[in-house]
């Protein structure tokens, strides 16, 4: 008998319509879209904040190296008898030395030539930093530095194979003589011989003819490009009572000035136990944007960092006003000890009894 065979029952299979298919595809387009967005988003962002570490880079390097050479600044102070009548007894002790630390107004007390105009404050002292052009292995020998923002041109610093623009910028500036053209041991000699305490006016701007080569401009020495402005604070010890290291105000520098050397100074001969540094730094993009036809542009107030006790509000008064122009910046600031201060809050020595 002949069998006939059934067909196979036939199975249902699903698919994706037309529509499901262009619902899913534009959900998806809108997924990668805002995944490129974002991606673009981040890259941007690290972009910027790349750009701007570099940028700020040589900022950070210079103010590392100012800082690190202050900490060593040194009088080396001693006490030395005193003859008041010069009828050759002693009469007392004084405190004294050959070395000097100062900090004052760039502006007005440093020599501006025809390529370098100094501008805020500036601080220069003696420090064991050891170079020499001359000798080497002194390692412990003592150099005069000075660190100041001045605005001028590059062309002192370009090398000679460079045939471009002179670029006017701020830059933070060292002063750098080697030992054998420090003047500070010339400038004082006068009033040792003559039994006075020193008066210095001379070894930080390089002025004493037939002592070291060079004069002030040869020694001075670019550091980092587009630094507005070093604000100097020497602070005495943190004292009990509610003080804290954020206290702004100075009481052995109120106004920012601090001569070691001053005769009226009841704590002359001391280096600071404390100096706040800070340093404004500006991008290169901000710097073209300023530029005012070779001459400063106007980003400082001159009534800004007079007095210590506005710090904190002259801090913020800077800020708004770089914001409000549209300059990219950033504001180094540091505590700076240094390791020599042996303070002390007595007076000089006075008369023996």
């Amino acid at each position: 008998m002949k069998r006939f065979m059934s067909p196979p029952h036939s199975q249902k299979t699903s698919a994706f319509s037309l529509i499901e298919l262009l619902v899913s595809m534009g959900i998806l387009s809108v997924l990668m879209l805002l995944l490129t967005q974002m991606l673009e988003q981040v890259q941007k962002s690290w972009t910027y904040s790349e750009s701007r570490i570099s940028q700020f880079r040589e900022a950070r390097v210079a103010f590392d190296l100012v800082t690190k050479n202050l900490g060593q600044a040194n009088l080396n102070t001693y006490y030395d008898l005193k003859d008041s009548n010069k009828d050759g007894l002693v009469d007392g002790y004084y405190r004294t030395s050959e070395l000097h630390f100062l900090t004052l107004e760039a502006s007005k007390d440093l020599p501006a030539s025809a390529t370098q105009e100094p501008v805020g404050q500036a601080i220069f002292f003696q420090a064991p930093l050891g170079f020499s052009s001359e000798y080497r292995n002194l390692n412990g020998i003592f150099n005069g530095r000075g660190y100041f923002v001045a605005y001028g041109s590059d062309r002192r610093f370009k090398p000679s194979f460079v045939k471009s623009e002179d670029r006017m910028r701020f830059r933070l500036m060292e002063f750098r003589p080697p030992a054998e053209s420090n003047q500070v041991f010339a400038d004082g000699q006068e009033e040792r011989e003559a039994g006075e305490p020193e008066v210095f006016t001379a070894w930080y701007r390089q002025s004493m003819s037939g002592v070291g080569e060079g004069n002030f401009e040869d020694h001075l020495n670019p550091l980092a490009e587009n630094i507005i402005m070093l604000i100097v604070s020497p602070r005495d010890s943190l004292e009990p009572g509610g003080r804290s290291r954020k206290q702004t105000f100075s009481e052995i520098a109120p106004r920012y000035t601090y001569d070691s050397a001053a005769e009226d100074f009841d704590f002359s001969q001391q280096v600071p136990p404390l100096v706040r540094v800070t340093m404004v730094a500006i991008d290169e993009t901000s710097a073209l944007r300023v530029e005012n036809d070779g001459k400063r542009p106007d980003l400082l107030e001159a009534a800004w960092f007079k007095d210590t006790d506005k710090y904190a509000d002259d801090i913020v008064k800077l800020t708004d006003s770089l914001n409000e122009k549209k300059v990219i910046h950033k504001i180094f600031s540091s505590m700076v000890m240094l390791r020599s201060a042996k303070w002390s809050v007595e007076k000089q020595a006075g008369d023996l009894p």
